[in-house]
This record gives structure tokens, C-alpha cells and sequence, in this order.
């Protein structure tokens, strides 16, 4: 039916048959009895997709599987007739329509995909059955393999679990990479925490996190939180300021974090934003600030932290990196250890430092009370493991007096053992403390 006056431009009405073997019933006069029409590309075209019109969802949608009129305007709504003719001009549907007394009838019927792209569809559908299939039996075996190991049981819950997709096969990789690195297979009873960090993939939407934030900082936010397919509890640290200063420290925060975090007296950090914005670390019970109640009462409690903190240090120190910001609210307490957190102020071994306003905290760099004199004075990025030793001397000396230290004014426990242990490390001058964590470790031997 060429140039027929119901047909839009770039398209061809042809009739359809009355019957399935392409015959038609006939008149009185032994014309053909029309009823319907497709309208297609004319002149006939290999189907492609328009540019521009149709996005992935709709155009997944279209080819498909044949469509009524009333369901495609309630998909598409306003744009339903706008996306119908580009389809069928471009070849990949043809529009059905009645036709009655010589009349093309308007809105179409629906439509009906291009043969090729439905045959297309069917074939992909095929693969991914089959793909589904092998995905299946590769997580079955792996998850049979995985039941020896009782460090492994979150990843065996996710490959067990009915659904395909490519985070099974992010599993599945994970799987395989557990199984063959002696040093996972070897974990015994892992941390709680430890499938967090196999499963990493740097993508924010694998965690669920509270509205309201736990703590706040200077550069960012921290969140209780939940590792939405193991439901294993997560702290998430965001910046609060996308700033290039912030954005540096919490990079910095997180290279330290994986570098030192197989430590036990570290923060590990388990999982991050490939541009460093947020990261992903075990959730903690609380702080040496919210503890310190308990740390005054229990005898050896406060011994024990500090010990920690030091052996925590220990590593950094020896590679030349200095914490810079030792309080009570950056030791936590994690699966009854303490660990040393927020290394976002730290300063790098000496040749690999930024620029120095970088780490800097209002006037100097540190926590006013905590940081050491020559944080204030002078090159702080020239400072040396004794700067450390003067923020735990504070850390003491402010646990046990209930007192938030003031800049360079002397804080002292009102008597015990203790004293002379936060005298020494507190001098003004570097030169008159302790040296080092070991030398520092040795003034505790009268510490109950």
C-alpha cells in the first residue's frame, strides 16, 4: 500500500493477511478484505537503534517482546508516539493499525519487534541461562570448598544464595582468591570483620549507614553502618568538606589504614572510594574518651591501653611516620583491642611530605592540648617519634584527671605511679623525653 495518505514519512503501510498462510478472505467484488496494516521503514532497513530518542531501559523494553498501545503509553507516556515512529523508521519495530473504510486508524494497536532483534533477544536470553547455569555450579563447588574454612562462612551465605548477577561473580572471584592464598586459608576464626575486606570493591551502595553521624570531625563524619550482604556492622567515614586539603588528609588516612591496618593495635580500613572521599573501617565500641571512667576504676586497664597505643605506634615510628594527633577520641576499643585511629593528620616519612598547611589544624597542627610544643613552633614536619610520646603523656594525664589539657600548660595526676611517667614524657623539649615507644615502654615496669 505505497503512498498511502495515513502513512507518516519514511515508513510503508503493508497489508496483513487474514489468515496465517498469508492469504486474504475477499469481497463480493473479489477485492481483498484489508483489516489491518503494519507500517515499516521504507525503503526496508537493518534495524538500529535512534540516536538520542530512546535510552537503555526503554530501548530493552521495546525489543523485547511485541507491546499494546495502552501498555507503551503507560510506559512511555507523553513521549510514546515520538518514540514509536522513531523505532519503526529505524527499522526495529513495525507499528500495527486497523484499517477500516480505506482508513489508516490512529493510535496503532502496538507494536511488535523487528524479527532479527527478537531472535537476537531470545539468543541472549540463551547465554544468560547458560551463563546463570555455570554461575550455579561454580558456586555450589566453591561454597562446598569454603565450608572448611570457618572464616569463610559469609562468603558461603552469599554463593549459596539464589541470585545471579555480577555480584555473585565478584563473589565468586573472592572465593577463588581465598582459596588459593595460603596467608587467607591459614586465618583460622578471623576478625568478625574480615569478609568485608575480601569482598572490597570500592562502591558506596554496598553499605547501609545511619542518618545521624556517630562523631564529626574536623574533616569528616563517621556513621554506624552495615555491609548490606554479609550484614556485618561498618563504621563509614565521609568528608564533610570536599576540599583539596580535607580530600588529601583522608587519602592519606586511608593509605595508612591499609598499610598498618593487619596490625592489631591499627585501624584497618576495609573498603574505600577510589577517589578517596569515604572510607569503610570496623565498627568500634566506643572511645579511651567514652571508656575512661572505666580505665581510672580497673587496675591495669589504662596500662593496658597505653601499651597498645605504643605497640600500635611501634611499626609508623620505625618507617619514619609520626601520628601527630594521639587523643582519647583516636583510640578505640576493637574486639576488646585497642587500635590507633584517624592517621589523617600523620605526617609521611621525610621526602615523601605535601605541602605542610596540609595537616595543619586551626593555628598548629594536632589537637590543641595534645599536640607537642614543636607541633606549634618551629618545622612540624621535622618532628620525631617523641611528639607522639608527649600526645600519650597527655592522653594519661587527661584520662585520669578528667581535665582537657591546655596548650603547653603543664597536666600532672594528683599522685600515684603515674606522675612520673607523664612527667618524663611531657617535657617541653623533645630531646628531654623518651625517644622512642621502648624507651617510653620502659618507664611502666612500677605501673600496676
Amino acid at each position: 500500500m505505497p503512498d498511502h495518505p495515513g502513512v507518516p514519512e519514511g515508513l510503508c503501510a503493508y497489508a496483513q493477511p487474514t489468515h496465517a498462510d498469508g492469504t486474504f478472505d475477499h469481497d463480493r467484488a473479489g477485492r481483498p478484505k484489508v483489516g489491518r496494516v503494519h507500517l515499516r521503514a521504507h525503503p526496508p532497513t537493518a534495524p538500529q537503534r535512534p540516536d538520542g530518542l530512546v535510552n537503555d531501559a526503554d530501548w530493552n523494553w521495546a525489543t523485547t517482546a511485541p507491546r499494546r498501545w495502552n501498555t507503551i503509553t503507560t510506559k512511555l507516556g507523553d513521549r510514546a508516539d515520538d518514540v514509536a515512529l522513531a523505532l519503526a523508521r529505524a527499522g526495529c519495530v513495525g507499528l500495527e493499525h486497523d484499517y477500516r473504510s480505506g482508513t489508516i486508524c490512529h493510535p496503532p494497536r502496538g507494536w511488535a519487534p523487528h524479527p532479527d532483534l527478537h531472535a537476537a533477544w531470545q539468543e541472549q536470553n540463551s547465554k544468560r541461562a547458560a551463563r546463570r547455569a555455570a554461575q550455579d555450579d561454580e558456586a555450589s563447588r566453591l561454597a562446598a570448598e569454603l565450608t572448611h574454612y570457618p572464616a569463610a562462612e559469609p562468603l558461603v551465605a552469599i554463593l549459596r544464595a539464589h541470585r545471579g548477577g555480577p555480584y555473585r561473580d565478584h563473589v565468586i572471584e573472592t572465593a577463588r582468591a581465598f582459596l588459593a592464598d595460603d596467608t587467607m586459608t591459614d586465618t583460622g576464626r578471623a576478625a568478625p570483620w574480615a569478609a568485608v575486606r575480601w569482598l572490597k570493591r570500592g562502591t558506596k551502595s554496598d553499605y547501609d549507614r545511619d542518618q545521624e553521624p556517630l562523631a564529626q570531625g574536623g574533616q569528616g563524619a563517621v556513621y554506624s553502618g552495615m555491609h548490606k550482604r554479609t550484614r556485618i556492622p561498618i563504621a563509614l567515614k565521609q568528608l564533610r568538606y570536599g576540599d583539596e586539603d580535607a580530600l588529601h588528609r583522608m587519602r592519606r588516612e586511608i593509605s595508612i589504614g591499609h598499610l598498618y591496618g593487619g596490625h592489631p593495635n591499627v585501624m584497618p580500613v576495609l573498603d574505600s572510594d577510589p577517589d578517596g572521599r569515604w572510607f569503610v573501617m570496623p565498627l568500634a565500641n566506643g572511645s579511651a574518651a567514652s571508656h575512661a571512667e572505666r580505665l581510672q576504676r580497673e587496675t591495669g586497664g589504662l596500662r593496658d591501653l597505653v601499651t597498645a597505643v605504643c605497640k600500635g605506634l611501634r611499626r609508623p615510628h620505625t618507617d619514619d611516620r609520626i601520628h601527630r594527633d594521639i587523643k582519647p577520641a583516636n583510640v578505640l576499643l576493637l574486639n576488646d583491642e585497642w587500635v590507633v585511629a584517624d592517621w589523617g593528620l600523620g605526617r609521611q616519612p621525610r621526602g615523601e611530605t605535601s605541602i605542610p598547611r596540609r595537616t595543619r589544624t586551626g593555628t598548629g597542627f594536632g589537637s590543641e592540648g595534645f599536640a607537642a610544643p614543636e607541633l606549634s613552633s618551629g618545622n612540624p614536619h621535622n618532628v620525631t617519634a617523641a611528639a607522639d610520646i608527649y600526645s600519650i603523656g597527655r592522653l594519661i594525664a587527661a584520662i585520669l584527671t578528667r581535665e582537657r589539657p591546655e596548650q603547653n600548660l603543664p597536666l600532672l595526676p594528683a599522685s600515684g605511679p603515674w606522675v612520673a611517667v607523664v612527667a618524663e614524657a611531657t617535657h617541653h623539649s623533645p630531646s628531654d623525653r623518651p625517644q622512642d615507644v621502648d624507651e617510653f615502654l620502659r618507664l611502666l615496669k612500677d605501673i600496676p
